[in-house]
């Protein structure tokens, strides 16, 4: 019998796209994977004087689902490649600091991001190998009294099995709530009660007549779009004046974990340069404090060039 905590999930991206790689492993500490493959299946319309059905083909193969972790601070710049696609590196003595932006056009003519294999081991047999997989779409989200979360979706792709690996899990604490800041327009908040990020690439799997039944794209459908969602309690009428008058404005977002190297801590920061909010309603729900549900959207700014930027400081030397 297999048991979910026996098995592991490695992320390798690939040096190109349509060829497999597992050696350059980022093993992801799991809450949850939905990981699978779909064969579609194609009904044929002919009539055979049969009130059955007329025979099945087969059809395209899909692969899709959602990676789900609570944010180990190596792991998750794993994520954040697969969904931004831009990374860039700089030493800090013994740590590094990592500056993952959207990318500015796509991989190759294959592939929208860089393609990973998805080394999965489930406790039974050989590890599920999914390949030319592409992070579409990324979520973070925190909550008082819970750690940081991230999920990432894929579409992809192709599959293929091998002999299951041995996982290795880098040492590190997840952030919590009660090492989270944030400020809007400078001016620190300090009455959030949840916050949540959403980065979408769009993309969709593209399929052409020939011999193959798996995508042979995957790219865009759609623009990249950054929502934010969250709660605060309603102490001024600061935020709801922005909302009326449809400010952009700067929000960050920082998480300050445990010190790693000289003075340097897992650090993770969200920078939103333009920050427009598209609901703000205050309303009283009842005798307790009035909480305030809010959603707002990530604006490209002309001027520092992206929506969203997230700088991730660790002791993992490249992605």
């Amino acid at each position: 019998m297999a048991y979910g905590q026996s098995g592991h999930l490695a992320i390798n991206f690939q040096d190109s796209f349509g060829t497999s790689n597992a050696d350059s492993a980022h093993f992801v500490p799991l809450i949850s994977e939905s990981i699978a493959e779909t064969v579609n299946q194609i009904t044929e319309e002919n009539m055979y004087a049969r009130l059955a059905e007329s025979p099945l083909r087969e059809g395209t193969h899909e692969i899709g689902g959602d990676i789900r972790t609570e944010a180990h601070p190596i792991a998750l710049g794993a994520l954040l490649k697969a969904s931004l696609g831009a990374v860039s590196t700089t030493p800090q003595d013994s740590a590094f600091l990592h500056e993952f932006l959207p990318v500015g056009s796509d991989w190759d003519d294959f592939a929208a991001l860089p393609p990973m294999t998805l080394d999965i081991h489930r406790d039974a047999g050989s590890a599920f190998l999914y390949y030319d997989v592409l992070g579409s779409a990324l979520a973070l989200e925190i909550a008082h009294g819970n750690l940081l979360a991230a999920s990432l979706s894929v579409v992809g792709g192709r599959f293929a099995q091998k002999g299951p690996g041995t996982p290795g899990f880098h040492a590190g604490k997840p952030w919590g709530w009660e090492v989270v800041s944030a400020s809007y327009d400078g001016a620190g908040i300090a009455d959030l009660r949840q916050i949540s990020l959403t980065f979408d690439n769009q993309l969709a799997s593209q399929f052409t007549l020939s011999a193959e039944n798996v995508p042979r794209r995957i790219k865009r459908e759609g623009p990249q779009t950054v929502q934010v969602e969250g709660t605060i309690l309603f102490v001024d009428q600061t935020l709801f004046q922005e909302f009326r008058a449809q400010s952009e404005k700067r929000l960050l977002l920082t998480f300050a974990g445990e010190t790693i190297a000289q003075s340097y801590q897992n650090l993770l920061t969200l920078d939103f340069p333009r920050l427009r909010f598209s609901e703000f309603a205050p309303q009283m729900a009842g005798p307790g404090q009035v909480e305030v549900g809010f959603r707002a959207r990530g604006v490209f700014d002309t001027a520092s060039g992206y929506a969203l930027r997230v700088t991730l400081t660790n002791t993992q030397a490249s992605y």
